[in-house]
């Protein structure tokens, strides 16, 4: 009896222990994890909501997923560390965000959604930004490519590299807008965001 006890404590706590995690490396202004005040070196922890307040963001490494994202000021985020099957383990639904991946290039570095769209990330660098208020969904790309697609038409999805913006719903549209080459001098006027 003693033996599948430990048998079954040993199994949970390697379950446990095989779920991802996100840590704060760094921190600046005010951020909360379900309501919980955060702190750097903080440990985030099953599914929860992730805020940031005015003049404020967090940087969060995901090491099990391969994955740095930057929440910026005023922003909020759904995340589901909870294991490699959940389809939405990072929804953005307000706000501004980073996010830059190093897993190596065959690997799948993840999903991330909006109301909007979803975004496979195939890239290692991006910039995202969500209006709620007027349902829009738009990305800069700087490394890399992203697969955007239209949540609500499965037939509306476009590949946008390096160097490109994309945008959908509000003033973009119903439909995917046309992808636009940014100049240098707009790129590096986004790179500035969140480079942190």
């Amino acid at each position: 009896m003693k033996s599948i006890v430990f048998s079954l404590f040993f199994f949970l706590s390697f379950s446990i222990l095989a779920l991802p995690t996100a840590k704060i490396i760094k921190l600046k202004g005010s951020a909360s994890y379900n309501g919980k005040v955060l702190k750097l070196g903080d440990t985030l922890q099953g599914k929860g909501v992730l805020e940031t307040k005015k003049a404020s963001f967090i940087k969060l490494e995901i090491k099990e997923w391969g994955n740095h994202i930057v929440l910026g000021p005023s922003s909020e985020m759904n995340l589901a560390l909870t294991s490699k099957e959940v389809q939405k383990k990072y929804e953005i639904t307000k706000g501004i965000c980073r996010w830059k991946s190093y897993l190596r290039k065959k690997q799948n570095k993840g999903v991330i959604f909006s109301k909007q769209a979803s975004i496979g990330v195939r890239g290692t660098d991006y910039f995202l930004k969500v209006n709620p208020l007027l349902g829009e969904t738009e990305i800069v790309v700087f490394e890399g490519q992203v697969l955007f697609s239209n949540l609500s038409d499965q037939k509306d999805a476009k590949l946008i590299n390096e160097n490109q913006w994309g945008g959908l719903g509000g003033r973009f549209g119903g439909k995917i807008s046309n992808i636009l080459t940014l100049p240098s001098n707009v790129i590096d006027h986004f790179k500035r965001y969140l480079n942190i």
